[in-house]
């Protein structure tokens, strides 16, 4: 096996990207499917932001108690859709299972892994293949309205700071001295001055590029179909052809329990429908990049655009725009700025993130066919783990020693699909 160097890569997010340029790096032959445009899907739509710091997965009692009233309310945070979906149901307890202090220490760690290898592997790349993508890193602030829980915020600062993530409280008045575009009346903030801030269109734009001239075949508006398979996949069908490789990795994010029963392995991941806005930038825009805590948004400043991306929905596979949601995302962004009148909307998103029952991507060989591998499933930190995981499955499909421990990730940790 060490000898096979072909690889087909179905997805091309920034997941099925990094992962083909990994591989095309290490000799590969790469051929990269996808049934849209590529880069098309959540990865282009996101806020742009690289967050080291995001290492707590969101599962906690706290949060499974403060989305109990949010749930039905349908332009809360947190929505679920009124529906019979066992598996969704399954799903949520499934994750309350890893609520657990133990279970929440070890999706940490493992987390921490992948967002500090893809901290330090994005400028690399980015200087090396001279990929025009707007990088920066100016940190970003957590704004909190309410007093008692920016106090609270104290315990989420000594848990991080144990992996060495460390963070600056700022009362109210350090708080506006640093961003004067927020509202008066904050009771605070938390600046991390490593977060990053890139344009995820213009990366996607730019990796596109760049896997085309390393000799990358990539093949736009084709869906996989099914597996030519027996011990192994010998190939992959489309709607048109059949493609063969030595190796097959499934990196398509909310799509991927498509491939659950021919894969014979447990893929708990439920699609979470987040939005996004983008408008012009105003005159009293922040500078700096903003969570604003309460409600579960966050906000980047670019030269010309400002975007507010957030909310949660489980509502299945839906691709439908909610516009009582989206018009609840600009609202609430704009009650912690001073300007209260939103701009100009450039463009509005809905799409889905790959929401796993513990927090942790799946990464690894597939149970029943042992020439494939799963990079997907996670969450809403996909653009921050994109070159960590790309590089890793890059990795295990090369038979190379890994730079991160692979174990946490494994595609067979959850048993059988019953």
């Amino acid at each position: 096996m060490s000898n096979s160097k072909s690889a087909i890569v179905v997805g091309s997010g920034v997941i099925g990207a990094f992962t083909a340029y990994f591989l095309l790096e290490k000799g590969w032959a790469v051929t990269l499917i996808d049934k849209e445009r590529f880069g098309r899907g959540s990865s282009q739509s996101t806020c742009g932001l690289i967050v080291p710091n995001h290492v707590l997965p969101l599962n906690s009692p706290t949060a499974l108690i403060q989305a109990i009233p949010w749930m039905l309310k349908k332009d809360a945070p947190l929505y679920i859709k009124p529906q019979f979906n066992p598996g969704l149901l399954k799903w949520f307890y499934r994750f309350g299972t890893y609520c657990t202090p133990e279970s929440i220490r070890k999706s940490a760690n493992a987390r921490h892994a992948l967002l500090q290898s893809s901290f330090r592997l994005y400028p690399l790349i980015i200087e090396k293949e001279n990929l025009q993508c707007d990088w920066e890193i100016k940190g970003s602030l957590h704004v909190f309205k309410s007093k008692r829980k920016w106090a609270d915020f104290f315990r989420t600062d000594a848990l991080l700071r144990t992996f060495g993530i460390k963070a600056t409280p700022l009362d109210p008045t350090q708080l506006l001295d640093r961003e004067p575009a927020l509202k008066a009346g904050v009771a605070g903030g938390w600046f991390y001055q490593k977060t990053a801030q890139l344009r995820p269109e213009k990366l996607m734009h730019e990796l596109h590029r760049l896997l085309s001239a390393k000799g990358a075949r990539i093949l736009e508006e084709s869906e996989v179909t099914g597996f030519h398979a027996r011990d192994d996949v010998a190939s992959v069908f489309t709607h048109d052809r059949e493609i063969s490789g030595d190796r097959v990795v499934l990196a398509t994010g909310a799509w991927t329990p498509v491939f659950e029963k021919s894969l014979a392995c447990c893929i708990p991941i439920q699609p979470g429908k987040g939005y996004s806005l983008t408008m012009d930038r105003f005159e009293k825009a922040p500078e700096l990049p903003c969570f604003f805590e309460e409600k579960r948004i966050v906000a980047t400043p670019w030269q010309e655009e400002y975007r507010v991306g957030g909310t949660m929905e489980f509502s299945g596979y839906d691709p439908s725009l909610n516009q009582r949601r989206l018009s609840a995302l600009q609202r609430r962004a704009f009650e912690y700025c001073r300007q209260a009148q939103p701009p100009h909307v450039r463009a509005t998103w809905c799409g889905f993130r790959p929401m796993t029952v513990d927090g942790l991507p799946i990464i690894g060989r597939s149970r029943r066919f042992k020439n494939v591998f799963i990079a997907a499933g996670h969450n809403m930190v996909g653009l921050s783990m994109g070159p960590g995981t790309g590089k890793l499955v890059a990795e295990l499909l090369n038979n190379d020693r890994p730079h991160v421990d692979p174990h946490p990730y494994r595609a067979g940790r959850f048993g059988d699909c019953a």
